[in-house]
């Protein structure tokens, strides 16, 4: 991974170096610039607000001086996301230069309610400067040096007058009223002081230091003392040193020192700046990192159409509708990178990305073999052309919102977030089947990995979120059920797609969404006639099954008929056990049911009677979808399909 990271961040760099500067905003608090007289005293004081000072709060724009301040800031950024490299042994100090001193408001805030004034914040600052001045300038340069402790000094008489950075603020009656930008920071704002005196060549030179002595993780294991460019030495990025934990080592590696993997200075930097992009959310994520030279343009395209968008960023999806769909393009030989607070999460390659979701030109289809609505219109057959339709119309169905979310049309995902199961539509049940198959979807839809989702894990899923549907349903009004709208269109989505995964049987030809239409059609022909027998098929007497089982279920006469009365059923191991339940639901029932006639009892009949050793677990979908399809025995005698009656 480490490689193919220098390389991409190698190419970016030479082709685009105006990627740093993209989308880039100064940190949210307060920015002042400090210049110093001949003695070394605070010249500019009190400063001038858009002259010497300016406050950033993440919304207004970044007017002539916030955009020269971006400038100063980055030449004191930290390497990393984390606290690890900074000067401050306390880690309240986040700027790394000598010429600048940046903290939350939270630190000095908290110093003052403690009653010790600005001691824990000014406290630091002899320990911050004097390693700041130590790595980052030379013994030599004693003119930066003698500046920077000036400019130390002045930082403690800033915030004694701290509030006296004023800016004005529009009242509700249209005057202006000038307020303390102190008090109108959150208390995550920084409070950044810049030395004004010092060219930012200076900046540069004295943040060059600072990088050099704090690349590598940590500069024991370099291959030499003196740091440049060819230095070998333990890389900084993800890496924890592992030299005194024995269990962590790499021990097929080759070592120095007890470690592994050294990488050199130059690709050290290279890390470094792409933590800073990652930073500046200036790259999508995942990310895809091409490792073709043929191919380095499709970065650059991927990063532009990321950043160029005015209504916030666009979806991973987005981006390769443009790349792939409208440019009918294939995207090949690469690595995707997902990355989470700081965290691979997964890295893997690609060999060929699958956009378009089709077999033999046909798109993907999900028929209403259900009778699943719409508000109250029939749901026509859904069209699934691309994988990302799939994602944002299959998945987020399948698992209720939680794993794909769609909400005010902005869609989001969940393939390696934390997720709270007290938040997730069925609860215990639909939570654990995204923890353990949600890896699967990931590789299935991002990395075109066919094999990724098998039958069984599919039947798995379907079968499970049903279940928490059914254990959720609430008989409302003594009409309708709250829930059986959405466990038909979970059936619609198991059949109709039940072959795409069925990657074992590539030659298989039992469509699962014909095979729906037969057992609908030879039942409805036993129901009608009671010269028509159920043939040998388990499927089609758990199909018929789950016709006489709902039919008895809109026989009770419970207040809360819900169709979690279903489940014991469907716990059935054996045939025997299935029909025992409709026999007992039978004697339950009796006097609302006509037992010497008709399709209930016919279809009934041929129930009672099969014979048959088969593992009903096996043949679940099917009982379930006997239940759900619309139910036979109540067809009106003058219905197109029972004219043969």
């Amino acid at each position: 991974m480490i490689r193919e990271l220098v390389n991409f961040m190698n190419e970016i760099s030479q082709s685009n170096p105006q990627i740093f500067s993209i989308n880039r905003e100064p940190s949210e608090g307060l920015h002042l610039f400090i210049e110093l007289d001949e003695e070394g005293k605070w010249k500019n004081k009190p400063p001038r607000y858009k002259v010497d000072y300016d406050y950033y709060d993440g919304k207004n724009d970044t007017d002539e001086l916030l955009s020269e301040i971006i400038k100063y800031e980055d030449c004191g950024r930290r390497v990393g996301t984390t606290m690890n490299k900074v000067f401050d042994k306390k880690k309240q100090i986040f700027s790394c230069s000598p010429f600048i001193v940046t903290f939350k408001k939270k630190s000095f805030q908290n110093s003052k309610l403690e009653g010790i004034g600005t001691d824990k914040v000014t406290s630091l600052f002899s320990y911050y400067f004097e390693n700041a001045r130590a790595i980052c300038l030379n013994d030599n340069d004693e003119i930066s040096i003698q500046k920077s402790k000036a400019f130390e000094q002045v930082c403690y008489e800033v915030l004694t007058n701290i509030n006296d950075f004023l800016i004005p603020e529009k009242q509700k009656d249209g005057s202006e009223l000038e307020v303390t930008i102190f008090d109108k920071m959150k208390d995550s704002f920084f409070v950044n002081i810049y030395l004004k005196d010092v060219p930012l060549t200076k900046y540069k030179e004295a943040h060059a230091n600072y990088l050099k002595q704090n690349l590598f993780n940590k500069n024991d294991y370099n291959s030499e003392e003196e740091i440049t460019d060819a230095t070998y030495g333990l890389s900084n990025f993800l890496n924890g040193l592992n030299a005194k934990k024995p269990f962590l080592e790499h021990k097929t590696a080759s070592m120095y020192k007890g470690i592994s993997g050294r990488i050199t200075a130059e690709d050290a930097l290279a890390l470094s700046n792409f933590e800073t992009l990652l930073s500046n959310k200036i790259l999508p994520n995942p990310l895809p990192v091409f490792i073709d030279k043929k191919e380095f343009a499709t970065n650059l395209e991927i990063i532009r159409i990321y950043n160029e968008t005015k209504d916030g960023k666009p979806a991973y999806s987005e981006i390769l509708k443009e790349v792939c769909g409208e440019r009918n393009r294939n995207l090949a030989n690469y690595y995707l990178l997902f990355m989470l607070n700081g965290e691979v999460k997964d890295f893997d390659f690609v060999s060929l990305f699958r956009y378009k979701m089709e077999k033999n030109g046909h798109p993907c289809e999900v028929l209403n073999l259900f009778g699943s609505t719409s508000g109250k219109q029939p749901e026509s057959t859904m069209e699934i052309h691309t994988i990302f339709g799939f994602e944002s119309n299959i998945v987020q169905t399948v698992f209720n919102n939680s794993l794909v979310k769609i909400k005010d049309n902005k869609m989001s995902v969940n393939y390696f977030n934390e997720i709270d199961p007290q938040y997730v539509s069925g609860k215990d049940i639909v939570y654990q089947m995204i923890m353990k198959y949600r890896q699967a979807f990931y590789d299935y839809i991002y990395k075109s990995k066919e094999d990724a989702i098998t039958c069984l894990m599919f039947d798995d899923i379907m079968y499970h979120v049903i279940i928490a549907d059914m254990r959720q349903d609430e008989f409302k009004e003594g009409k309708y059920h709250s829930k059986e709208n959405d466990i038909k269109k979970k059936l619609n989505i198991w059949f109709s797609l039940y072959n795409y995964f069925d990657t074992n049987n590539p030659k298989n030809k039992n469509n699962m969404a014909s095979k729906i239409k037969e057992l609908m059609n030879h039942v409805r022909s036993v129901a009608n006639n009671h010269e028509v027998e159920l043939s040998s098929d388990p499927a089609e007497f758990a199909f018929a099954a789950g016709q006489v089982i709902y039919y008895l279920l809109t026989k009770s006469a419970a207040s809360n008929k819900t169709y979690a009365m279903l489940e014991p059923i469907l716990q059935k191991h054996s045939i025997a056990q299935v029909q025992d339940a409709i026999t007992e639901m039978i004697s339950m029932y009796k006097h609302e049911i006509d037992l010497g006639k008709g399709r209930f009892a016919n279809l009934a009949k041929d129930v009672l009677t099969y014979e048959g050793n088969e593992d009903m677990k096996k043949y679940q979908r099917f009982l379930l979808a006997g239940c759900f399809a619309p139910n036979i025995i109540y067809e009106k005698k003058n219905d197109e399909n029972t004219k043969s009656e």
